[in-house]
Formats: C-alpha cells, sequence, structure tokens
C-alpha cells in the first residue's frame, strides 16, 4: 500500500492511498488528523492476484490553494492518481512469472523493506535473510559451465566438443563379470558415485541454485549487484562463446558400454524450468542487457525444438512413468523462456491429463512408480512434477488441479491422499524400498496441495511433516497463497 499526500494549507491534507495489487485507490480530506470526507473508491481484481505490501512511501507537496478551492483540487487530484495507479500497476508492477508465486515474492520484499517490528507473513522475514546471505555467497563463487569438465571427454568417445552436456546414468554399474566392466548393468535405486564425478549435472544444478538466490535476492532487496551476478552465471553458462552449453542433450545419462547417451537423460536438466521466472525478475536491471535477453530467447527456441524433433526427445515425450511428467514441465518451462506462451499453454492441455489418466488409478496408486525399487522416492518425485505442471498450467489459464477420467482414474488428488495414508505408517508400505522411509520426500508437494485443496487431511499432513517454515526457499517460492482467489477457481 503506498501513499501519496498532498497538503492543501496548515489544517487540511488530502490522503491518497493506491493498492498496485489490486489497483485500488481511495482519497480522503484530514483536518487535523480526523477524516472528514471520503472520495471515490475503486477496485478492479488484477489478472494475477499479489500480496499487498505495507510498505508506506509518502510523498508531501505543498500547494498554496484557497480553502474554497479544495474540493475542486481533490476531483483533479483523483482523476491524476487514478491515471498514476495505471501507469504504475503497467510499468513498475511484478514481473509475469510462471511457477514462483507474486504473493510470496512480495512477501520477500515486503521483509526486506518494512522495519523491524511490522507485521509479516510467518518466516518471511528469515527467509529473506537467508535468502541475501546464499546470494551474498554466490556472488564470490566462478560461474558454473560444462567446458570445465575435461573428465567427460577421456570416456565420451563420440563427442570432442566440451561444450556438450555429458552425464552418465544414475543406475548403471560396472559388470563384475566382465574385464573391463562393460557394458555397464542396471541396479535399479543404487546411486552409482561415478555420476557425480563424471557428470555435467552438478554444474547445472550449482548454475541454477546460485540464478535462483540471486534473482529473488535482487528482486526483494533492488541490489544492482545480485542481479549482475545472476546475468554473469547465466551468460557464462549459456551465451559466452567459450563455455556456453550447446543447446541439447544428446549426450546425457549414458550406459556406458552401451550408448553414449539416451533420452531418459533429459530428466538431469528438469531443473531448467524454474528461469524463465529467475530471468524476469532480473530483466529490468542494466545487467540483463537486450543482446542478454535476445542470445538467451534463441537459446530456448532452440533447445524447445531439439526437445520436440529429436530422437532423445520424442523418446523422454512418449516415456509413460514420471520422465514424461518432467519432459512436460521443463519442455513448458522452455517454451515460456522462448516467449512461446500459447505452445506452453497447447503443450500442458494436451499432455498433462492424459498423463493423469494413464499413471494413476483410481484409489490413487502410480502402478509404474510402485514398480520400482525406491518406489516411495518415487511416488512422492511423480507428484512433485505433477504438482509443478498444474501450477504452471494454472498460471496459463489451465485448471486442472480436479481432474478425473475415466473410472475415477487420473485425479492427482487421490494420488496424494494415497501416499498420505503411509507417512505415519511407513512399516505398512507395501511396495519395495530399499532405501530409507522419509516423509522428507513429500516436503516438496504437501505444501502446495495444502494451498490448493480445501482439505483437513492434506493440511493436518502437511503440518506435521512439511511445516512451511522448513522449506526450501525454491519450495517456498511456489507455494499459492491460499488466501488469494484464483482466477476462474480450482474447482
Amino acid at each position: 500500500m503506498i501513499s501519496r499526500m498532498v497538503t492543501i494549507n496548515t489544517n487540511f491534507r488530502v490522503v491518497v492511498w493506491l493498492d498496485r495489487g489490486h489497483c485500488e485507490r481511495s482519497t480522503h480530506v484530514e483536518e487535523k488528523g480526523h477524516v472528514m470526507e471520503r472520495i471515490g473508491l475503486q477496485k478492479t481484481q488484477s489478472h494475477r492476484p499479489m500480496a499487498i505490501s505495507s510498505k508506506r512511501e509518502p510523498v508531501i507537496l505543498k500547494v498554496p490553494l484557497p480553502s474554497h478551492c479544495l474540493i475542486a483540487s481533490l476531483l483533479l487530484l483523483g482523476s491524476a492518481c487514478g491515471a498514476w495507479a495505471a501507469a504504475t500497476a503497467k510499468g513498475t508492477g511484478d514481473p509475469e512469472v510462471y511457477l514462483f508465486q507474486s504473493a510470496r515474492l512480495a512477501d520477500l520484499k515486503a521483509a526486506y523493506q518494512a522495519p523491524l517490528g511490522s507485521p509479516m507473513r510467518p518466516g518471511s522475514r528469515e527467509l529473506v535473510k537467508k535468502t541475501l546471505s546464499s546470494a551474498d555467497k554466490a556472488i564470490s563463487h566462478p560461474v558454473f559451465t560444462v567446458t570445465e569438465n575435461t573428465e567427460k571427454l577421456k570416456v565420451n568417445t563420440q563427442s570432442h566438443d566440451p561444450h556438450d552436456y555429458f552425464s552418465i546414468a544414475p543406475y548403471f554399474w560396472p559388470d563384475p563379470s566382465k574385464p573391463d566392466g562393460v557394458p555397464y548393468i542396471r541396479k535399479d535405486g543404487e546411486m552409482n558415485p561415478r555420476k557425480k564425478e563424471l557428470s555435467d549435472q552438478k554444474q547445472l544444478d550449482g548454475m541454477i541454485a546460485a540464478v535462483v538466490n540471486l534473482a529473488v535476492a535482487y528482486h526483494a532487496s533492488g541490489d544492482e549487484k545480485y542481479a549482475a551476478s545472476a546475468a554473469g552465471f547465466l551468460r557464462g553458462f549459456f551465451l559466452d562463446p567459450a563455455t556456453r552449453m550447446n543447446p541439447n542433450l544428446e549426450y546425457a545419462q549414458a550406459i556406458l558400454g552401451e550408448n553414449l547417451g539416451r533420452g531418459s537423460g533429459i530428466i538431469d536438466a528438469a531443473g531448467l524450468s524454474v528461469l524463465p521466472d529467475c530471468i524476469a525478475l532480473i530483466s529490468r536491471s542494466p545487467a540483463w542487457t537486450a543482446s542478454d535477453r535476445k542470445g538467451m530467447t534463441d537459446w530456448w527456441s532452440t533447445y524447445a525444438h531439439w526437445l520436440q524433433t529429436s530422437p532423445h526427445g520424442i523418446h523422454e515425450r512418449d516415456n509413460a512413468n514420471n520422465h514424461g511428467v518432467y519432459y512436460d514441465l521443463q519442455l513448458g518451462g522452455v517454451l515460456l523462456g522462448a516467449g512461446k506462451k500459447s505452445e506452453a499453454r497447447e503443450l500442458l492441455a494436451r499432455s498433462v491429463l492424459a498423463r493423469m489418466d494413464r499413471q494413476i488409478n483410481p484409489n490413487g496408486e502410480m502402478p509404474l512408480e510402485e514398480a520400482r525399487r525406491t518406489s516411495w522416492h518415487y511416488c512422492n518425485f511423480n507428484i512433485t512434477a505433477f504438482t509443478r505442471v498444474c501450477l504452471m498450467a494454472e498460471s496459463l489459464g489451465l485448471n486442472i488441479w480436479n481432474h478425473e477420467g475415466p473410472g475415477g482414474a487420473g485425479n492427482l488428488k487421490k494420488a496424494m491422499l494415497f501416499l498420505i495414508c503411509y507417512l505415519d505408517r511407513p512399516k505398512e508400505w507395501k511396495f519395495t524400498q530399499i532405501t530409507e522411509f522419509t516423509t522428507e520426500k513429500c516436503s516438496k508437494w504437501l505444501p502446495i496441495a495444502a494451498a490448493v485443496y480445501d482439505d483437513a487431511v492434506i493440511r493436518s499432513a502437511q503440518e506435521k511433516h512439511a511445516p512451511l517454515d522448513q522449506a526450501s526457499l525454491l519450495t517456498w517460492l511456489i507455494v499459492p497463497d491460499a488466501t488469494l482467489p484464483v482466477k476462474g477457481g480450482r474447482e
């Protein structure tokens, strides 16, 4: 909420309250601190509701007007402020985001700007401090690049280009019956430590984490050092000719001795789905130039084409389990980054409901994930992907939260409730789980579910097993504000 005050004389002043989130204008006349008359109140709901900032920025203009001109002056002032509010909403409002929630971003900005003791959403002040601390550390970190990994060139004999992303399949190990160990054999759920040693994924994940923290720190504080650092990480990974990653994943999740890349490796880059929002947060900074915007849009467009037309991309698109959901999430984000919003909307409208119907049984079970040796992990991993796809779809005007397909299949809430049943009864989980059964696995989707569904069971599970004040920055950013209306509703 922002105030604009005009002092008419020593006894009178005009107070104009302007709410950027809801474009509300309330003008009243005060005499020695007491409201005498309220003039003109109008509201228009914005397309994407935002939390209302409590920060006030008074600007006092002394105007030598006689008292008989007071009412006329007020009417003129109200009209002018209405135009100012409209211009402010268009020109300086929050950037458009697709996974991050505008209300959460506004909370962090308010927490940074508001004086100590001001009422804040629980945990927001602590989170902004933590975010700024992480961002300060990121500033001093060298940029992450795929070209610094020289070990991969000793393994990837098919590509001699250090700009190509490379990783090995996580669950494949040397065959002890073969002298050289190849081809590798599958041990589902058992992570081969060589993946971290040989793969570029740690660089990709490091870059994404740094950019998220820096972009959010810039949005909250307005400090240009954070935007400049975020831009540096993005340039280093995607744009600089000496270090940029080629826009494909031809050599992701190779099975050594069998292939040097496969479609399943596309899931390595699922985290790219949040970068368009990060770029939107720094888009008004002079550190992110027109050349950067064009270069990044071109990279997104080329990568989107590869995802949609390459054999690896088509293979992953057709994958029936969690890989297919993460493909939709990633491609949707990439298309949004390329400025192709209508294509992203069409993708999600066409694909996600079919995946829900195919993957979620009428009782909420997910057989393709339950068949894995780490079934609890993969069921939660799949639900995490679905919730993020639903959030992205919602930002594009698609409500798929309560979809139910033929025979009661495909309902996301049923799948969530099925998993919640076992949070306090892990020994009753009847599917294979070779690693520890932990409730932490649900922490990325339960807060979202509690905000979306008006359900006491989900809300109770979230409060007990996934409290929002313990969520990571990324999870916190994408949890909707349950108190704000959604265009079209969620029912």
